[in-house]
């Protein structure tokens, strides 16, 4: 984590691919391919504890990757991770109904895969916002 980053301050991520890197995280599709880089960002408010995420992969139902609740205030919290071709949906939420902005601080969330970002929020979403995203193939 890190707390170093001001309110106003704009971000580019890029991160190297290993083929052969495995995430050793919670996805446990059996002989997935990892074809995709996931990148998640997110700096928070005041109110850490109120912020979680997740993942899920629409084709099995199954939740793939969480993160959160937090526990240090305006810090950036990141998450990579490899996920096989899929139709997912991110889910972000937080308890306290303002998203990561507003009269708490101004956080942020950016999710992006191999350079291209996905959803960028300047921290407003309320208490939960969602965006579907493909991996793969044009033919998903």
């Amino acid at each position: 984590i890190s707390s170093f980053f001001y309110h106003e301050e704009r971000m580019t991520f890029t991160l190297p691919f290993d083929a052969e890197e495995e995430d050793g995280g919670d996805y446990d599709g059996e002989d997935a391919v990892c074809t995709d880089d996931f990148f998640l960002a997110i700096k928070t408010d005041k109110n850490p504890e109120q912020t979680e995420w997740n993942v899920v992969d629409n084709d099995t139902g199954k939740q793939v990757l969480q993160g959160g609740p937090y526990e240090v205030p305006w810090a950036v919290y990141t998450r990579r991770a490899c996920l096989p071709d899929g139709n997912y949906t991110f889910n972000m939420l937080d308890d306290g109904g303002d998203g990561v902005c507003c009269d708490d601080g101004k956080g942020f969330v950016l999710l992006s895969m191999e350079g291209d970002t996905i959803w960028n929020s300047k921290g407003e979403f309320g208490r939960e916002q969602s965006t579907v995203f493909v991996l793969g193939g044009d033919d998903r």
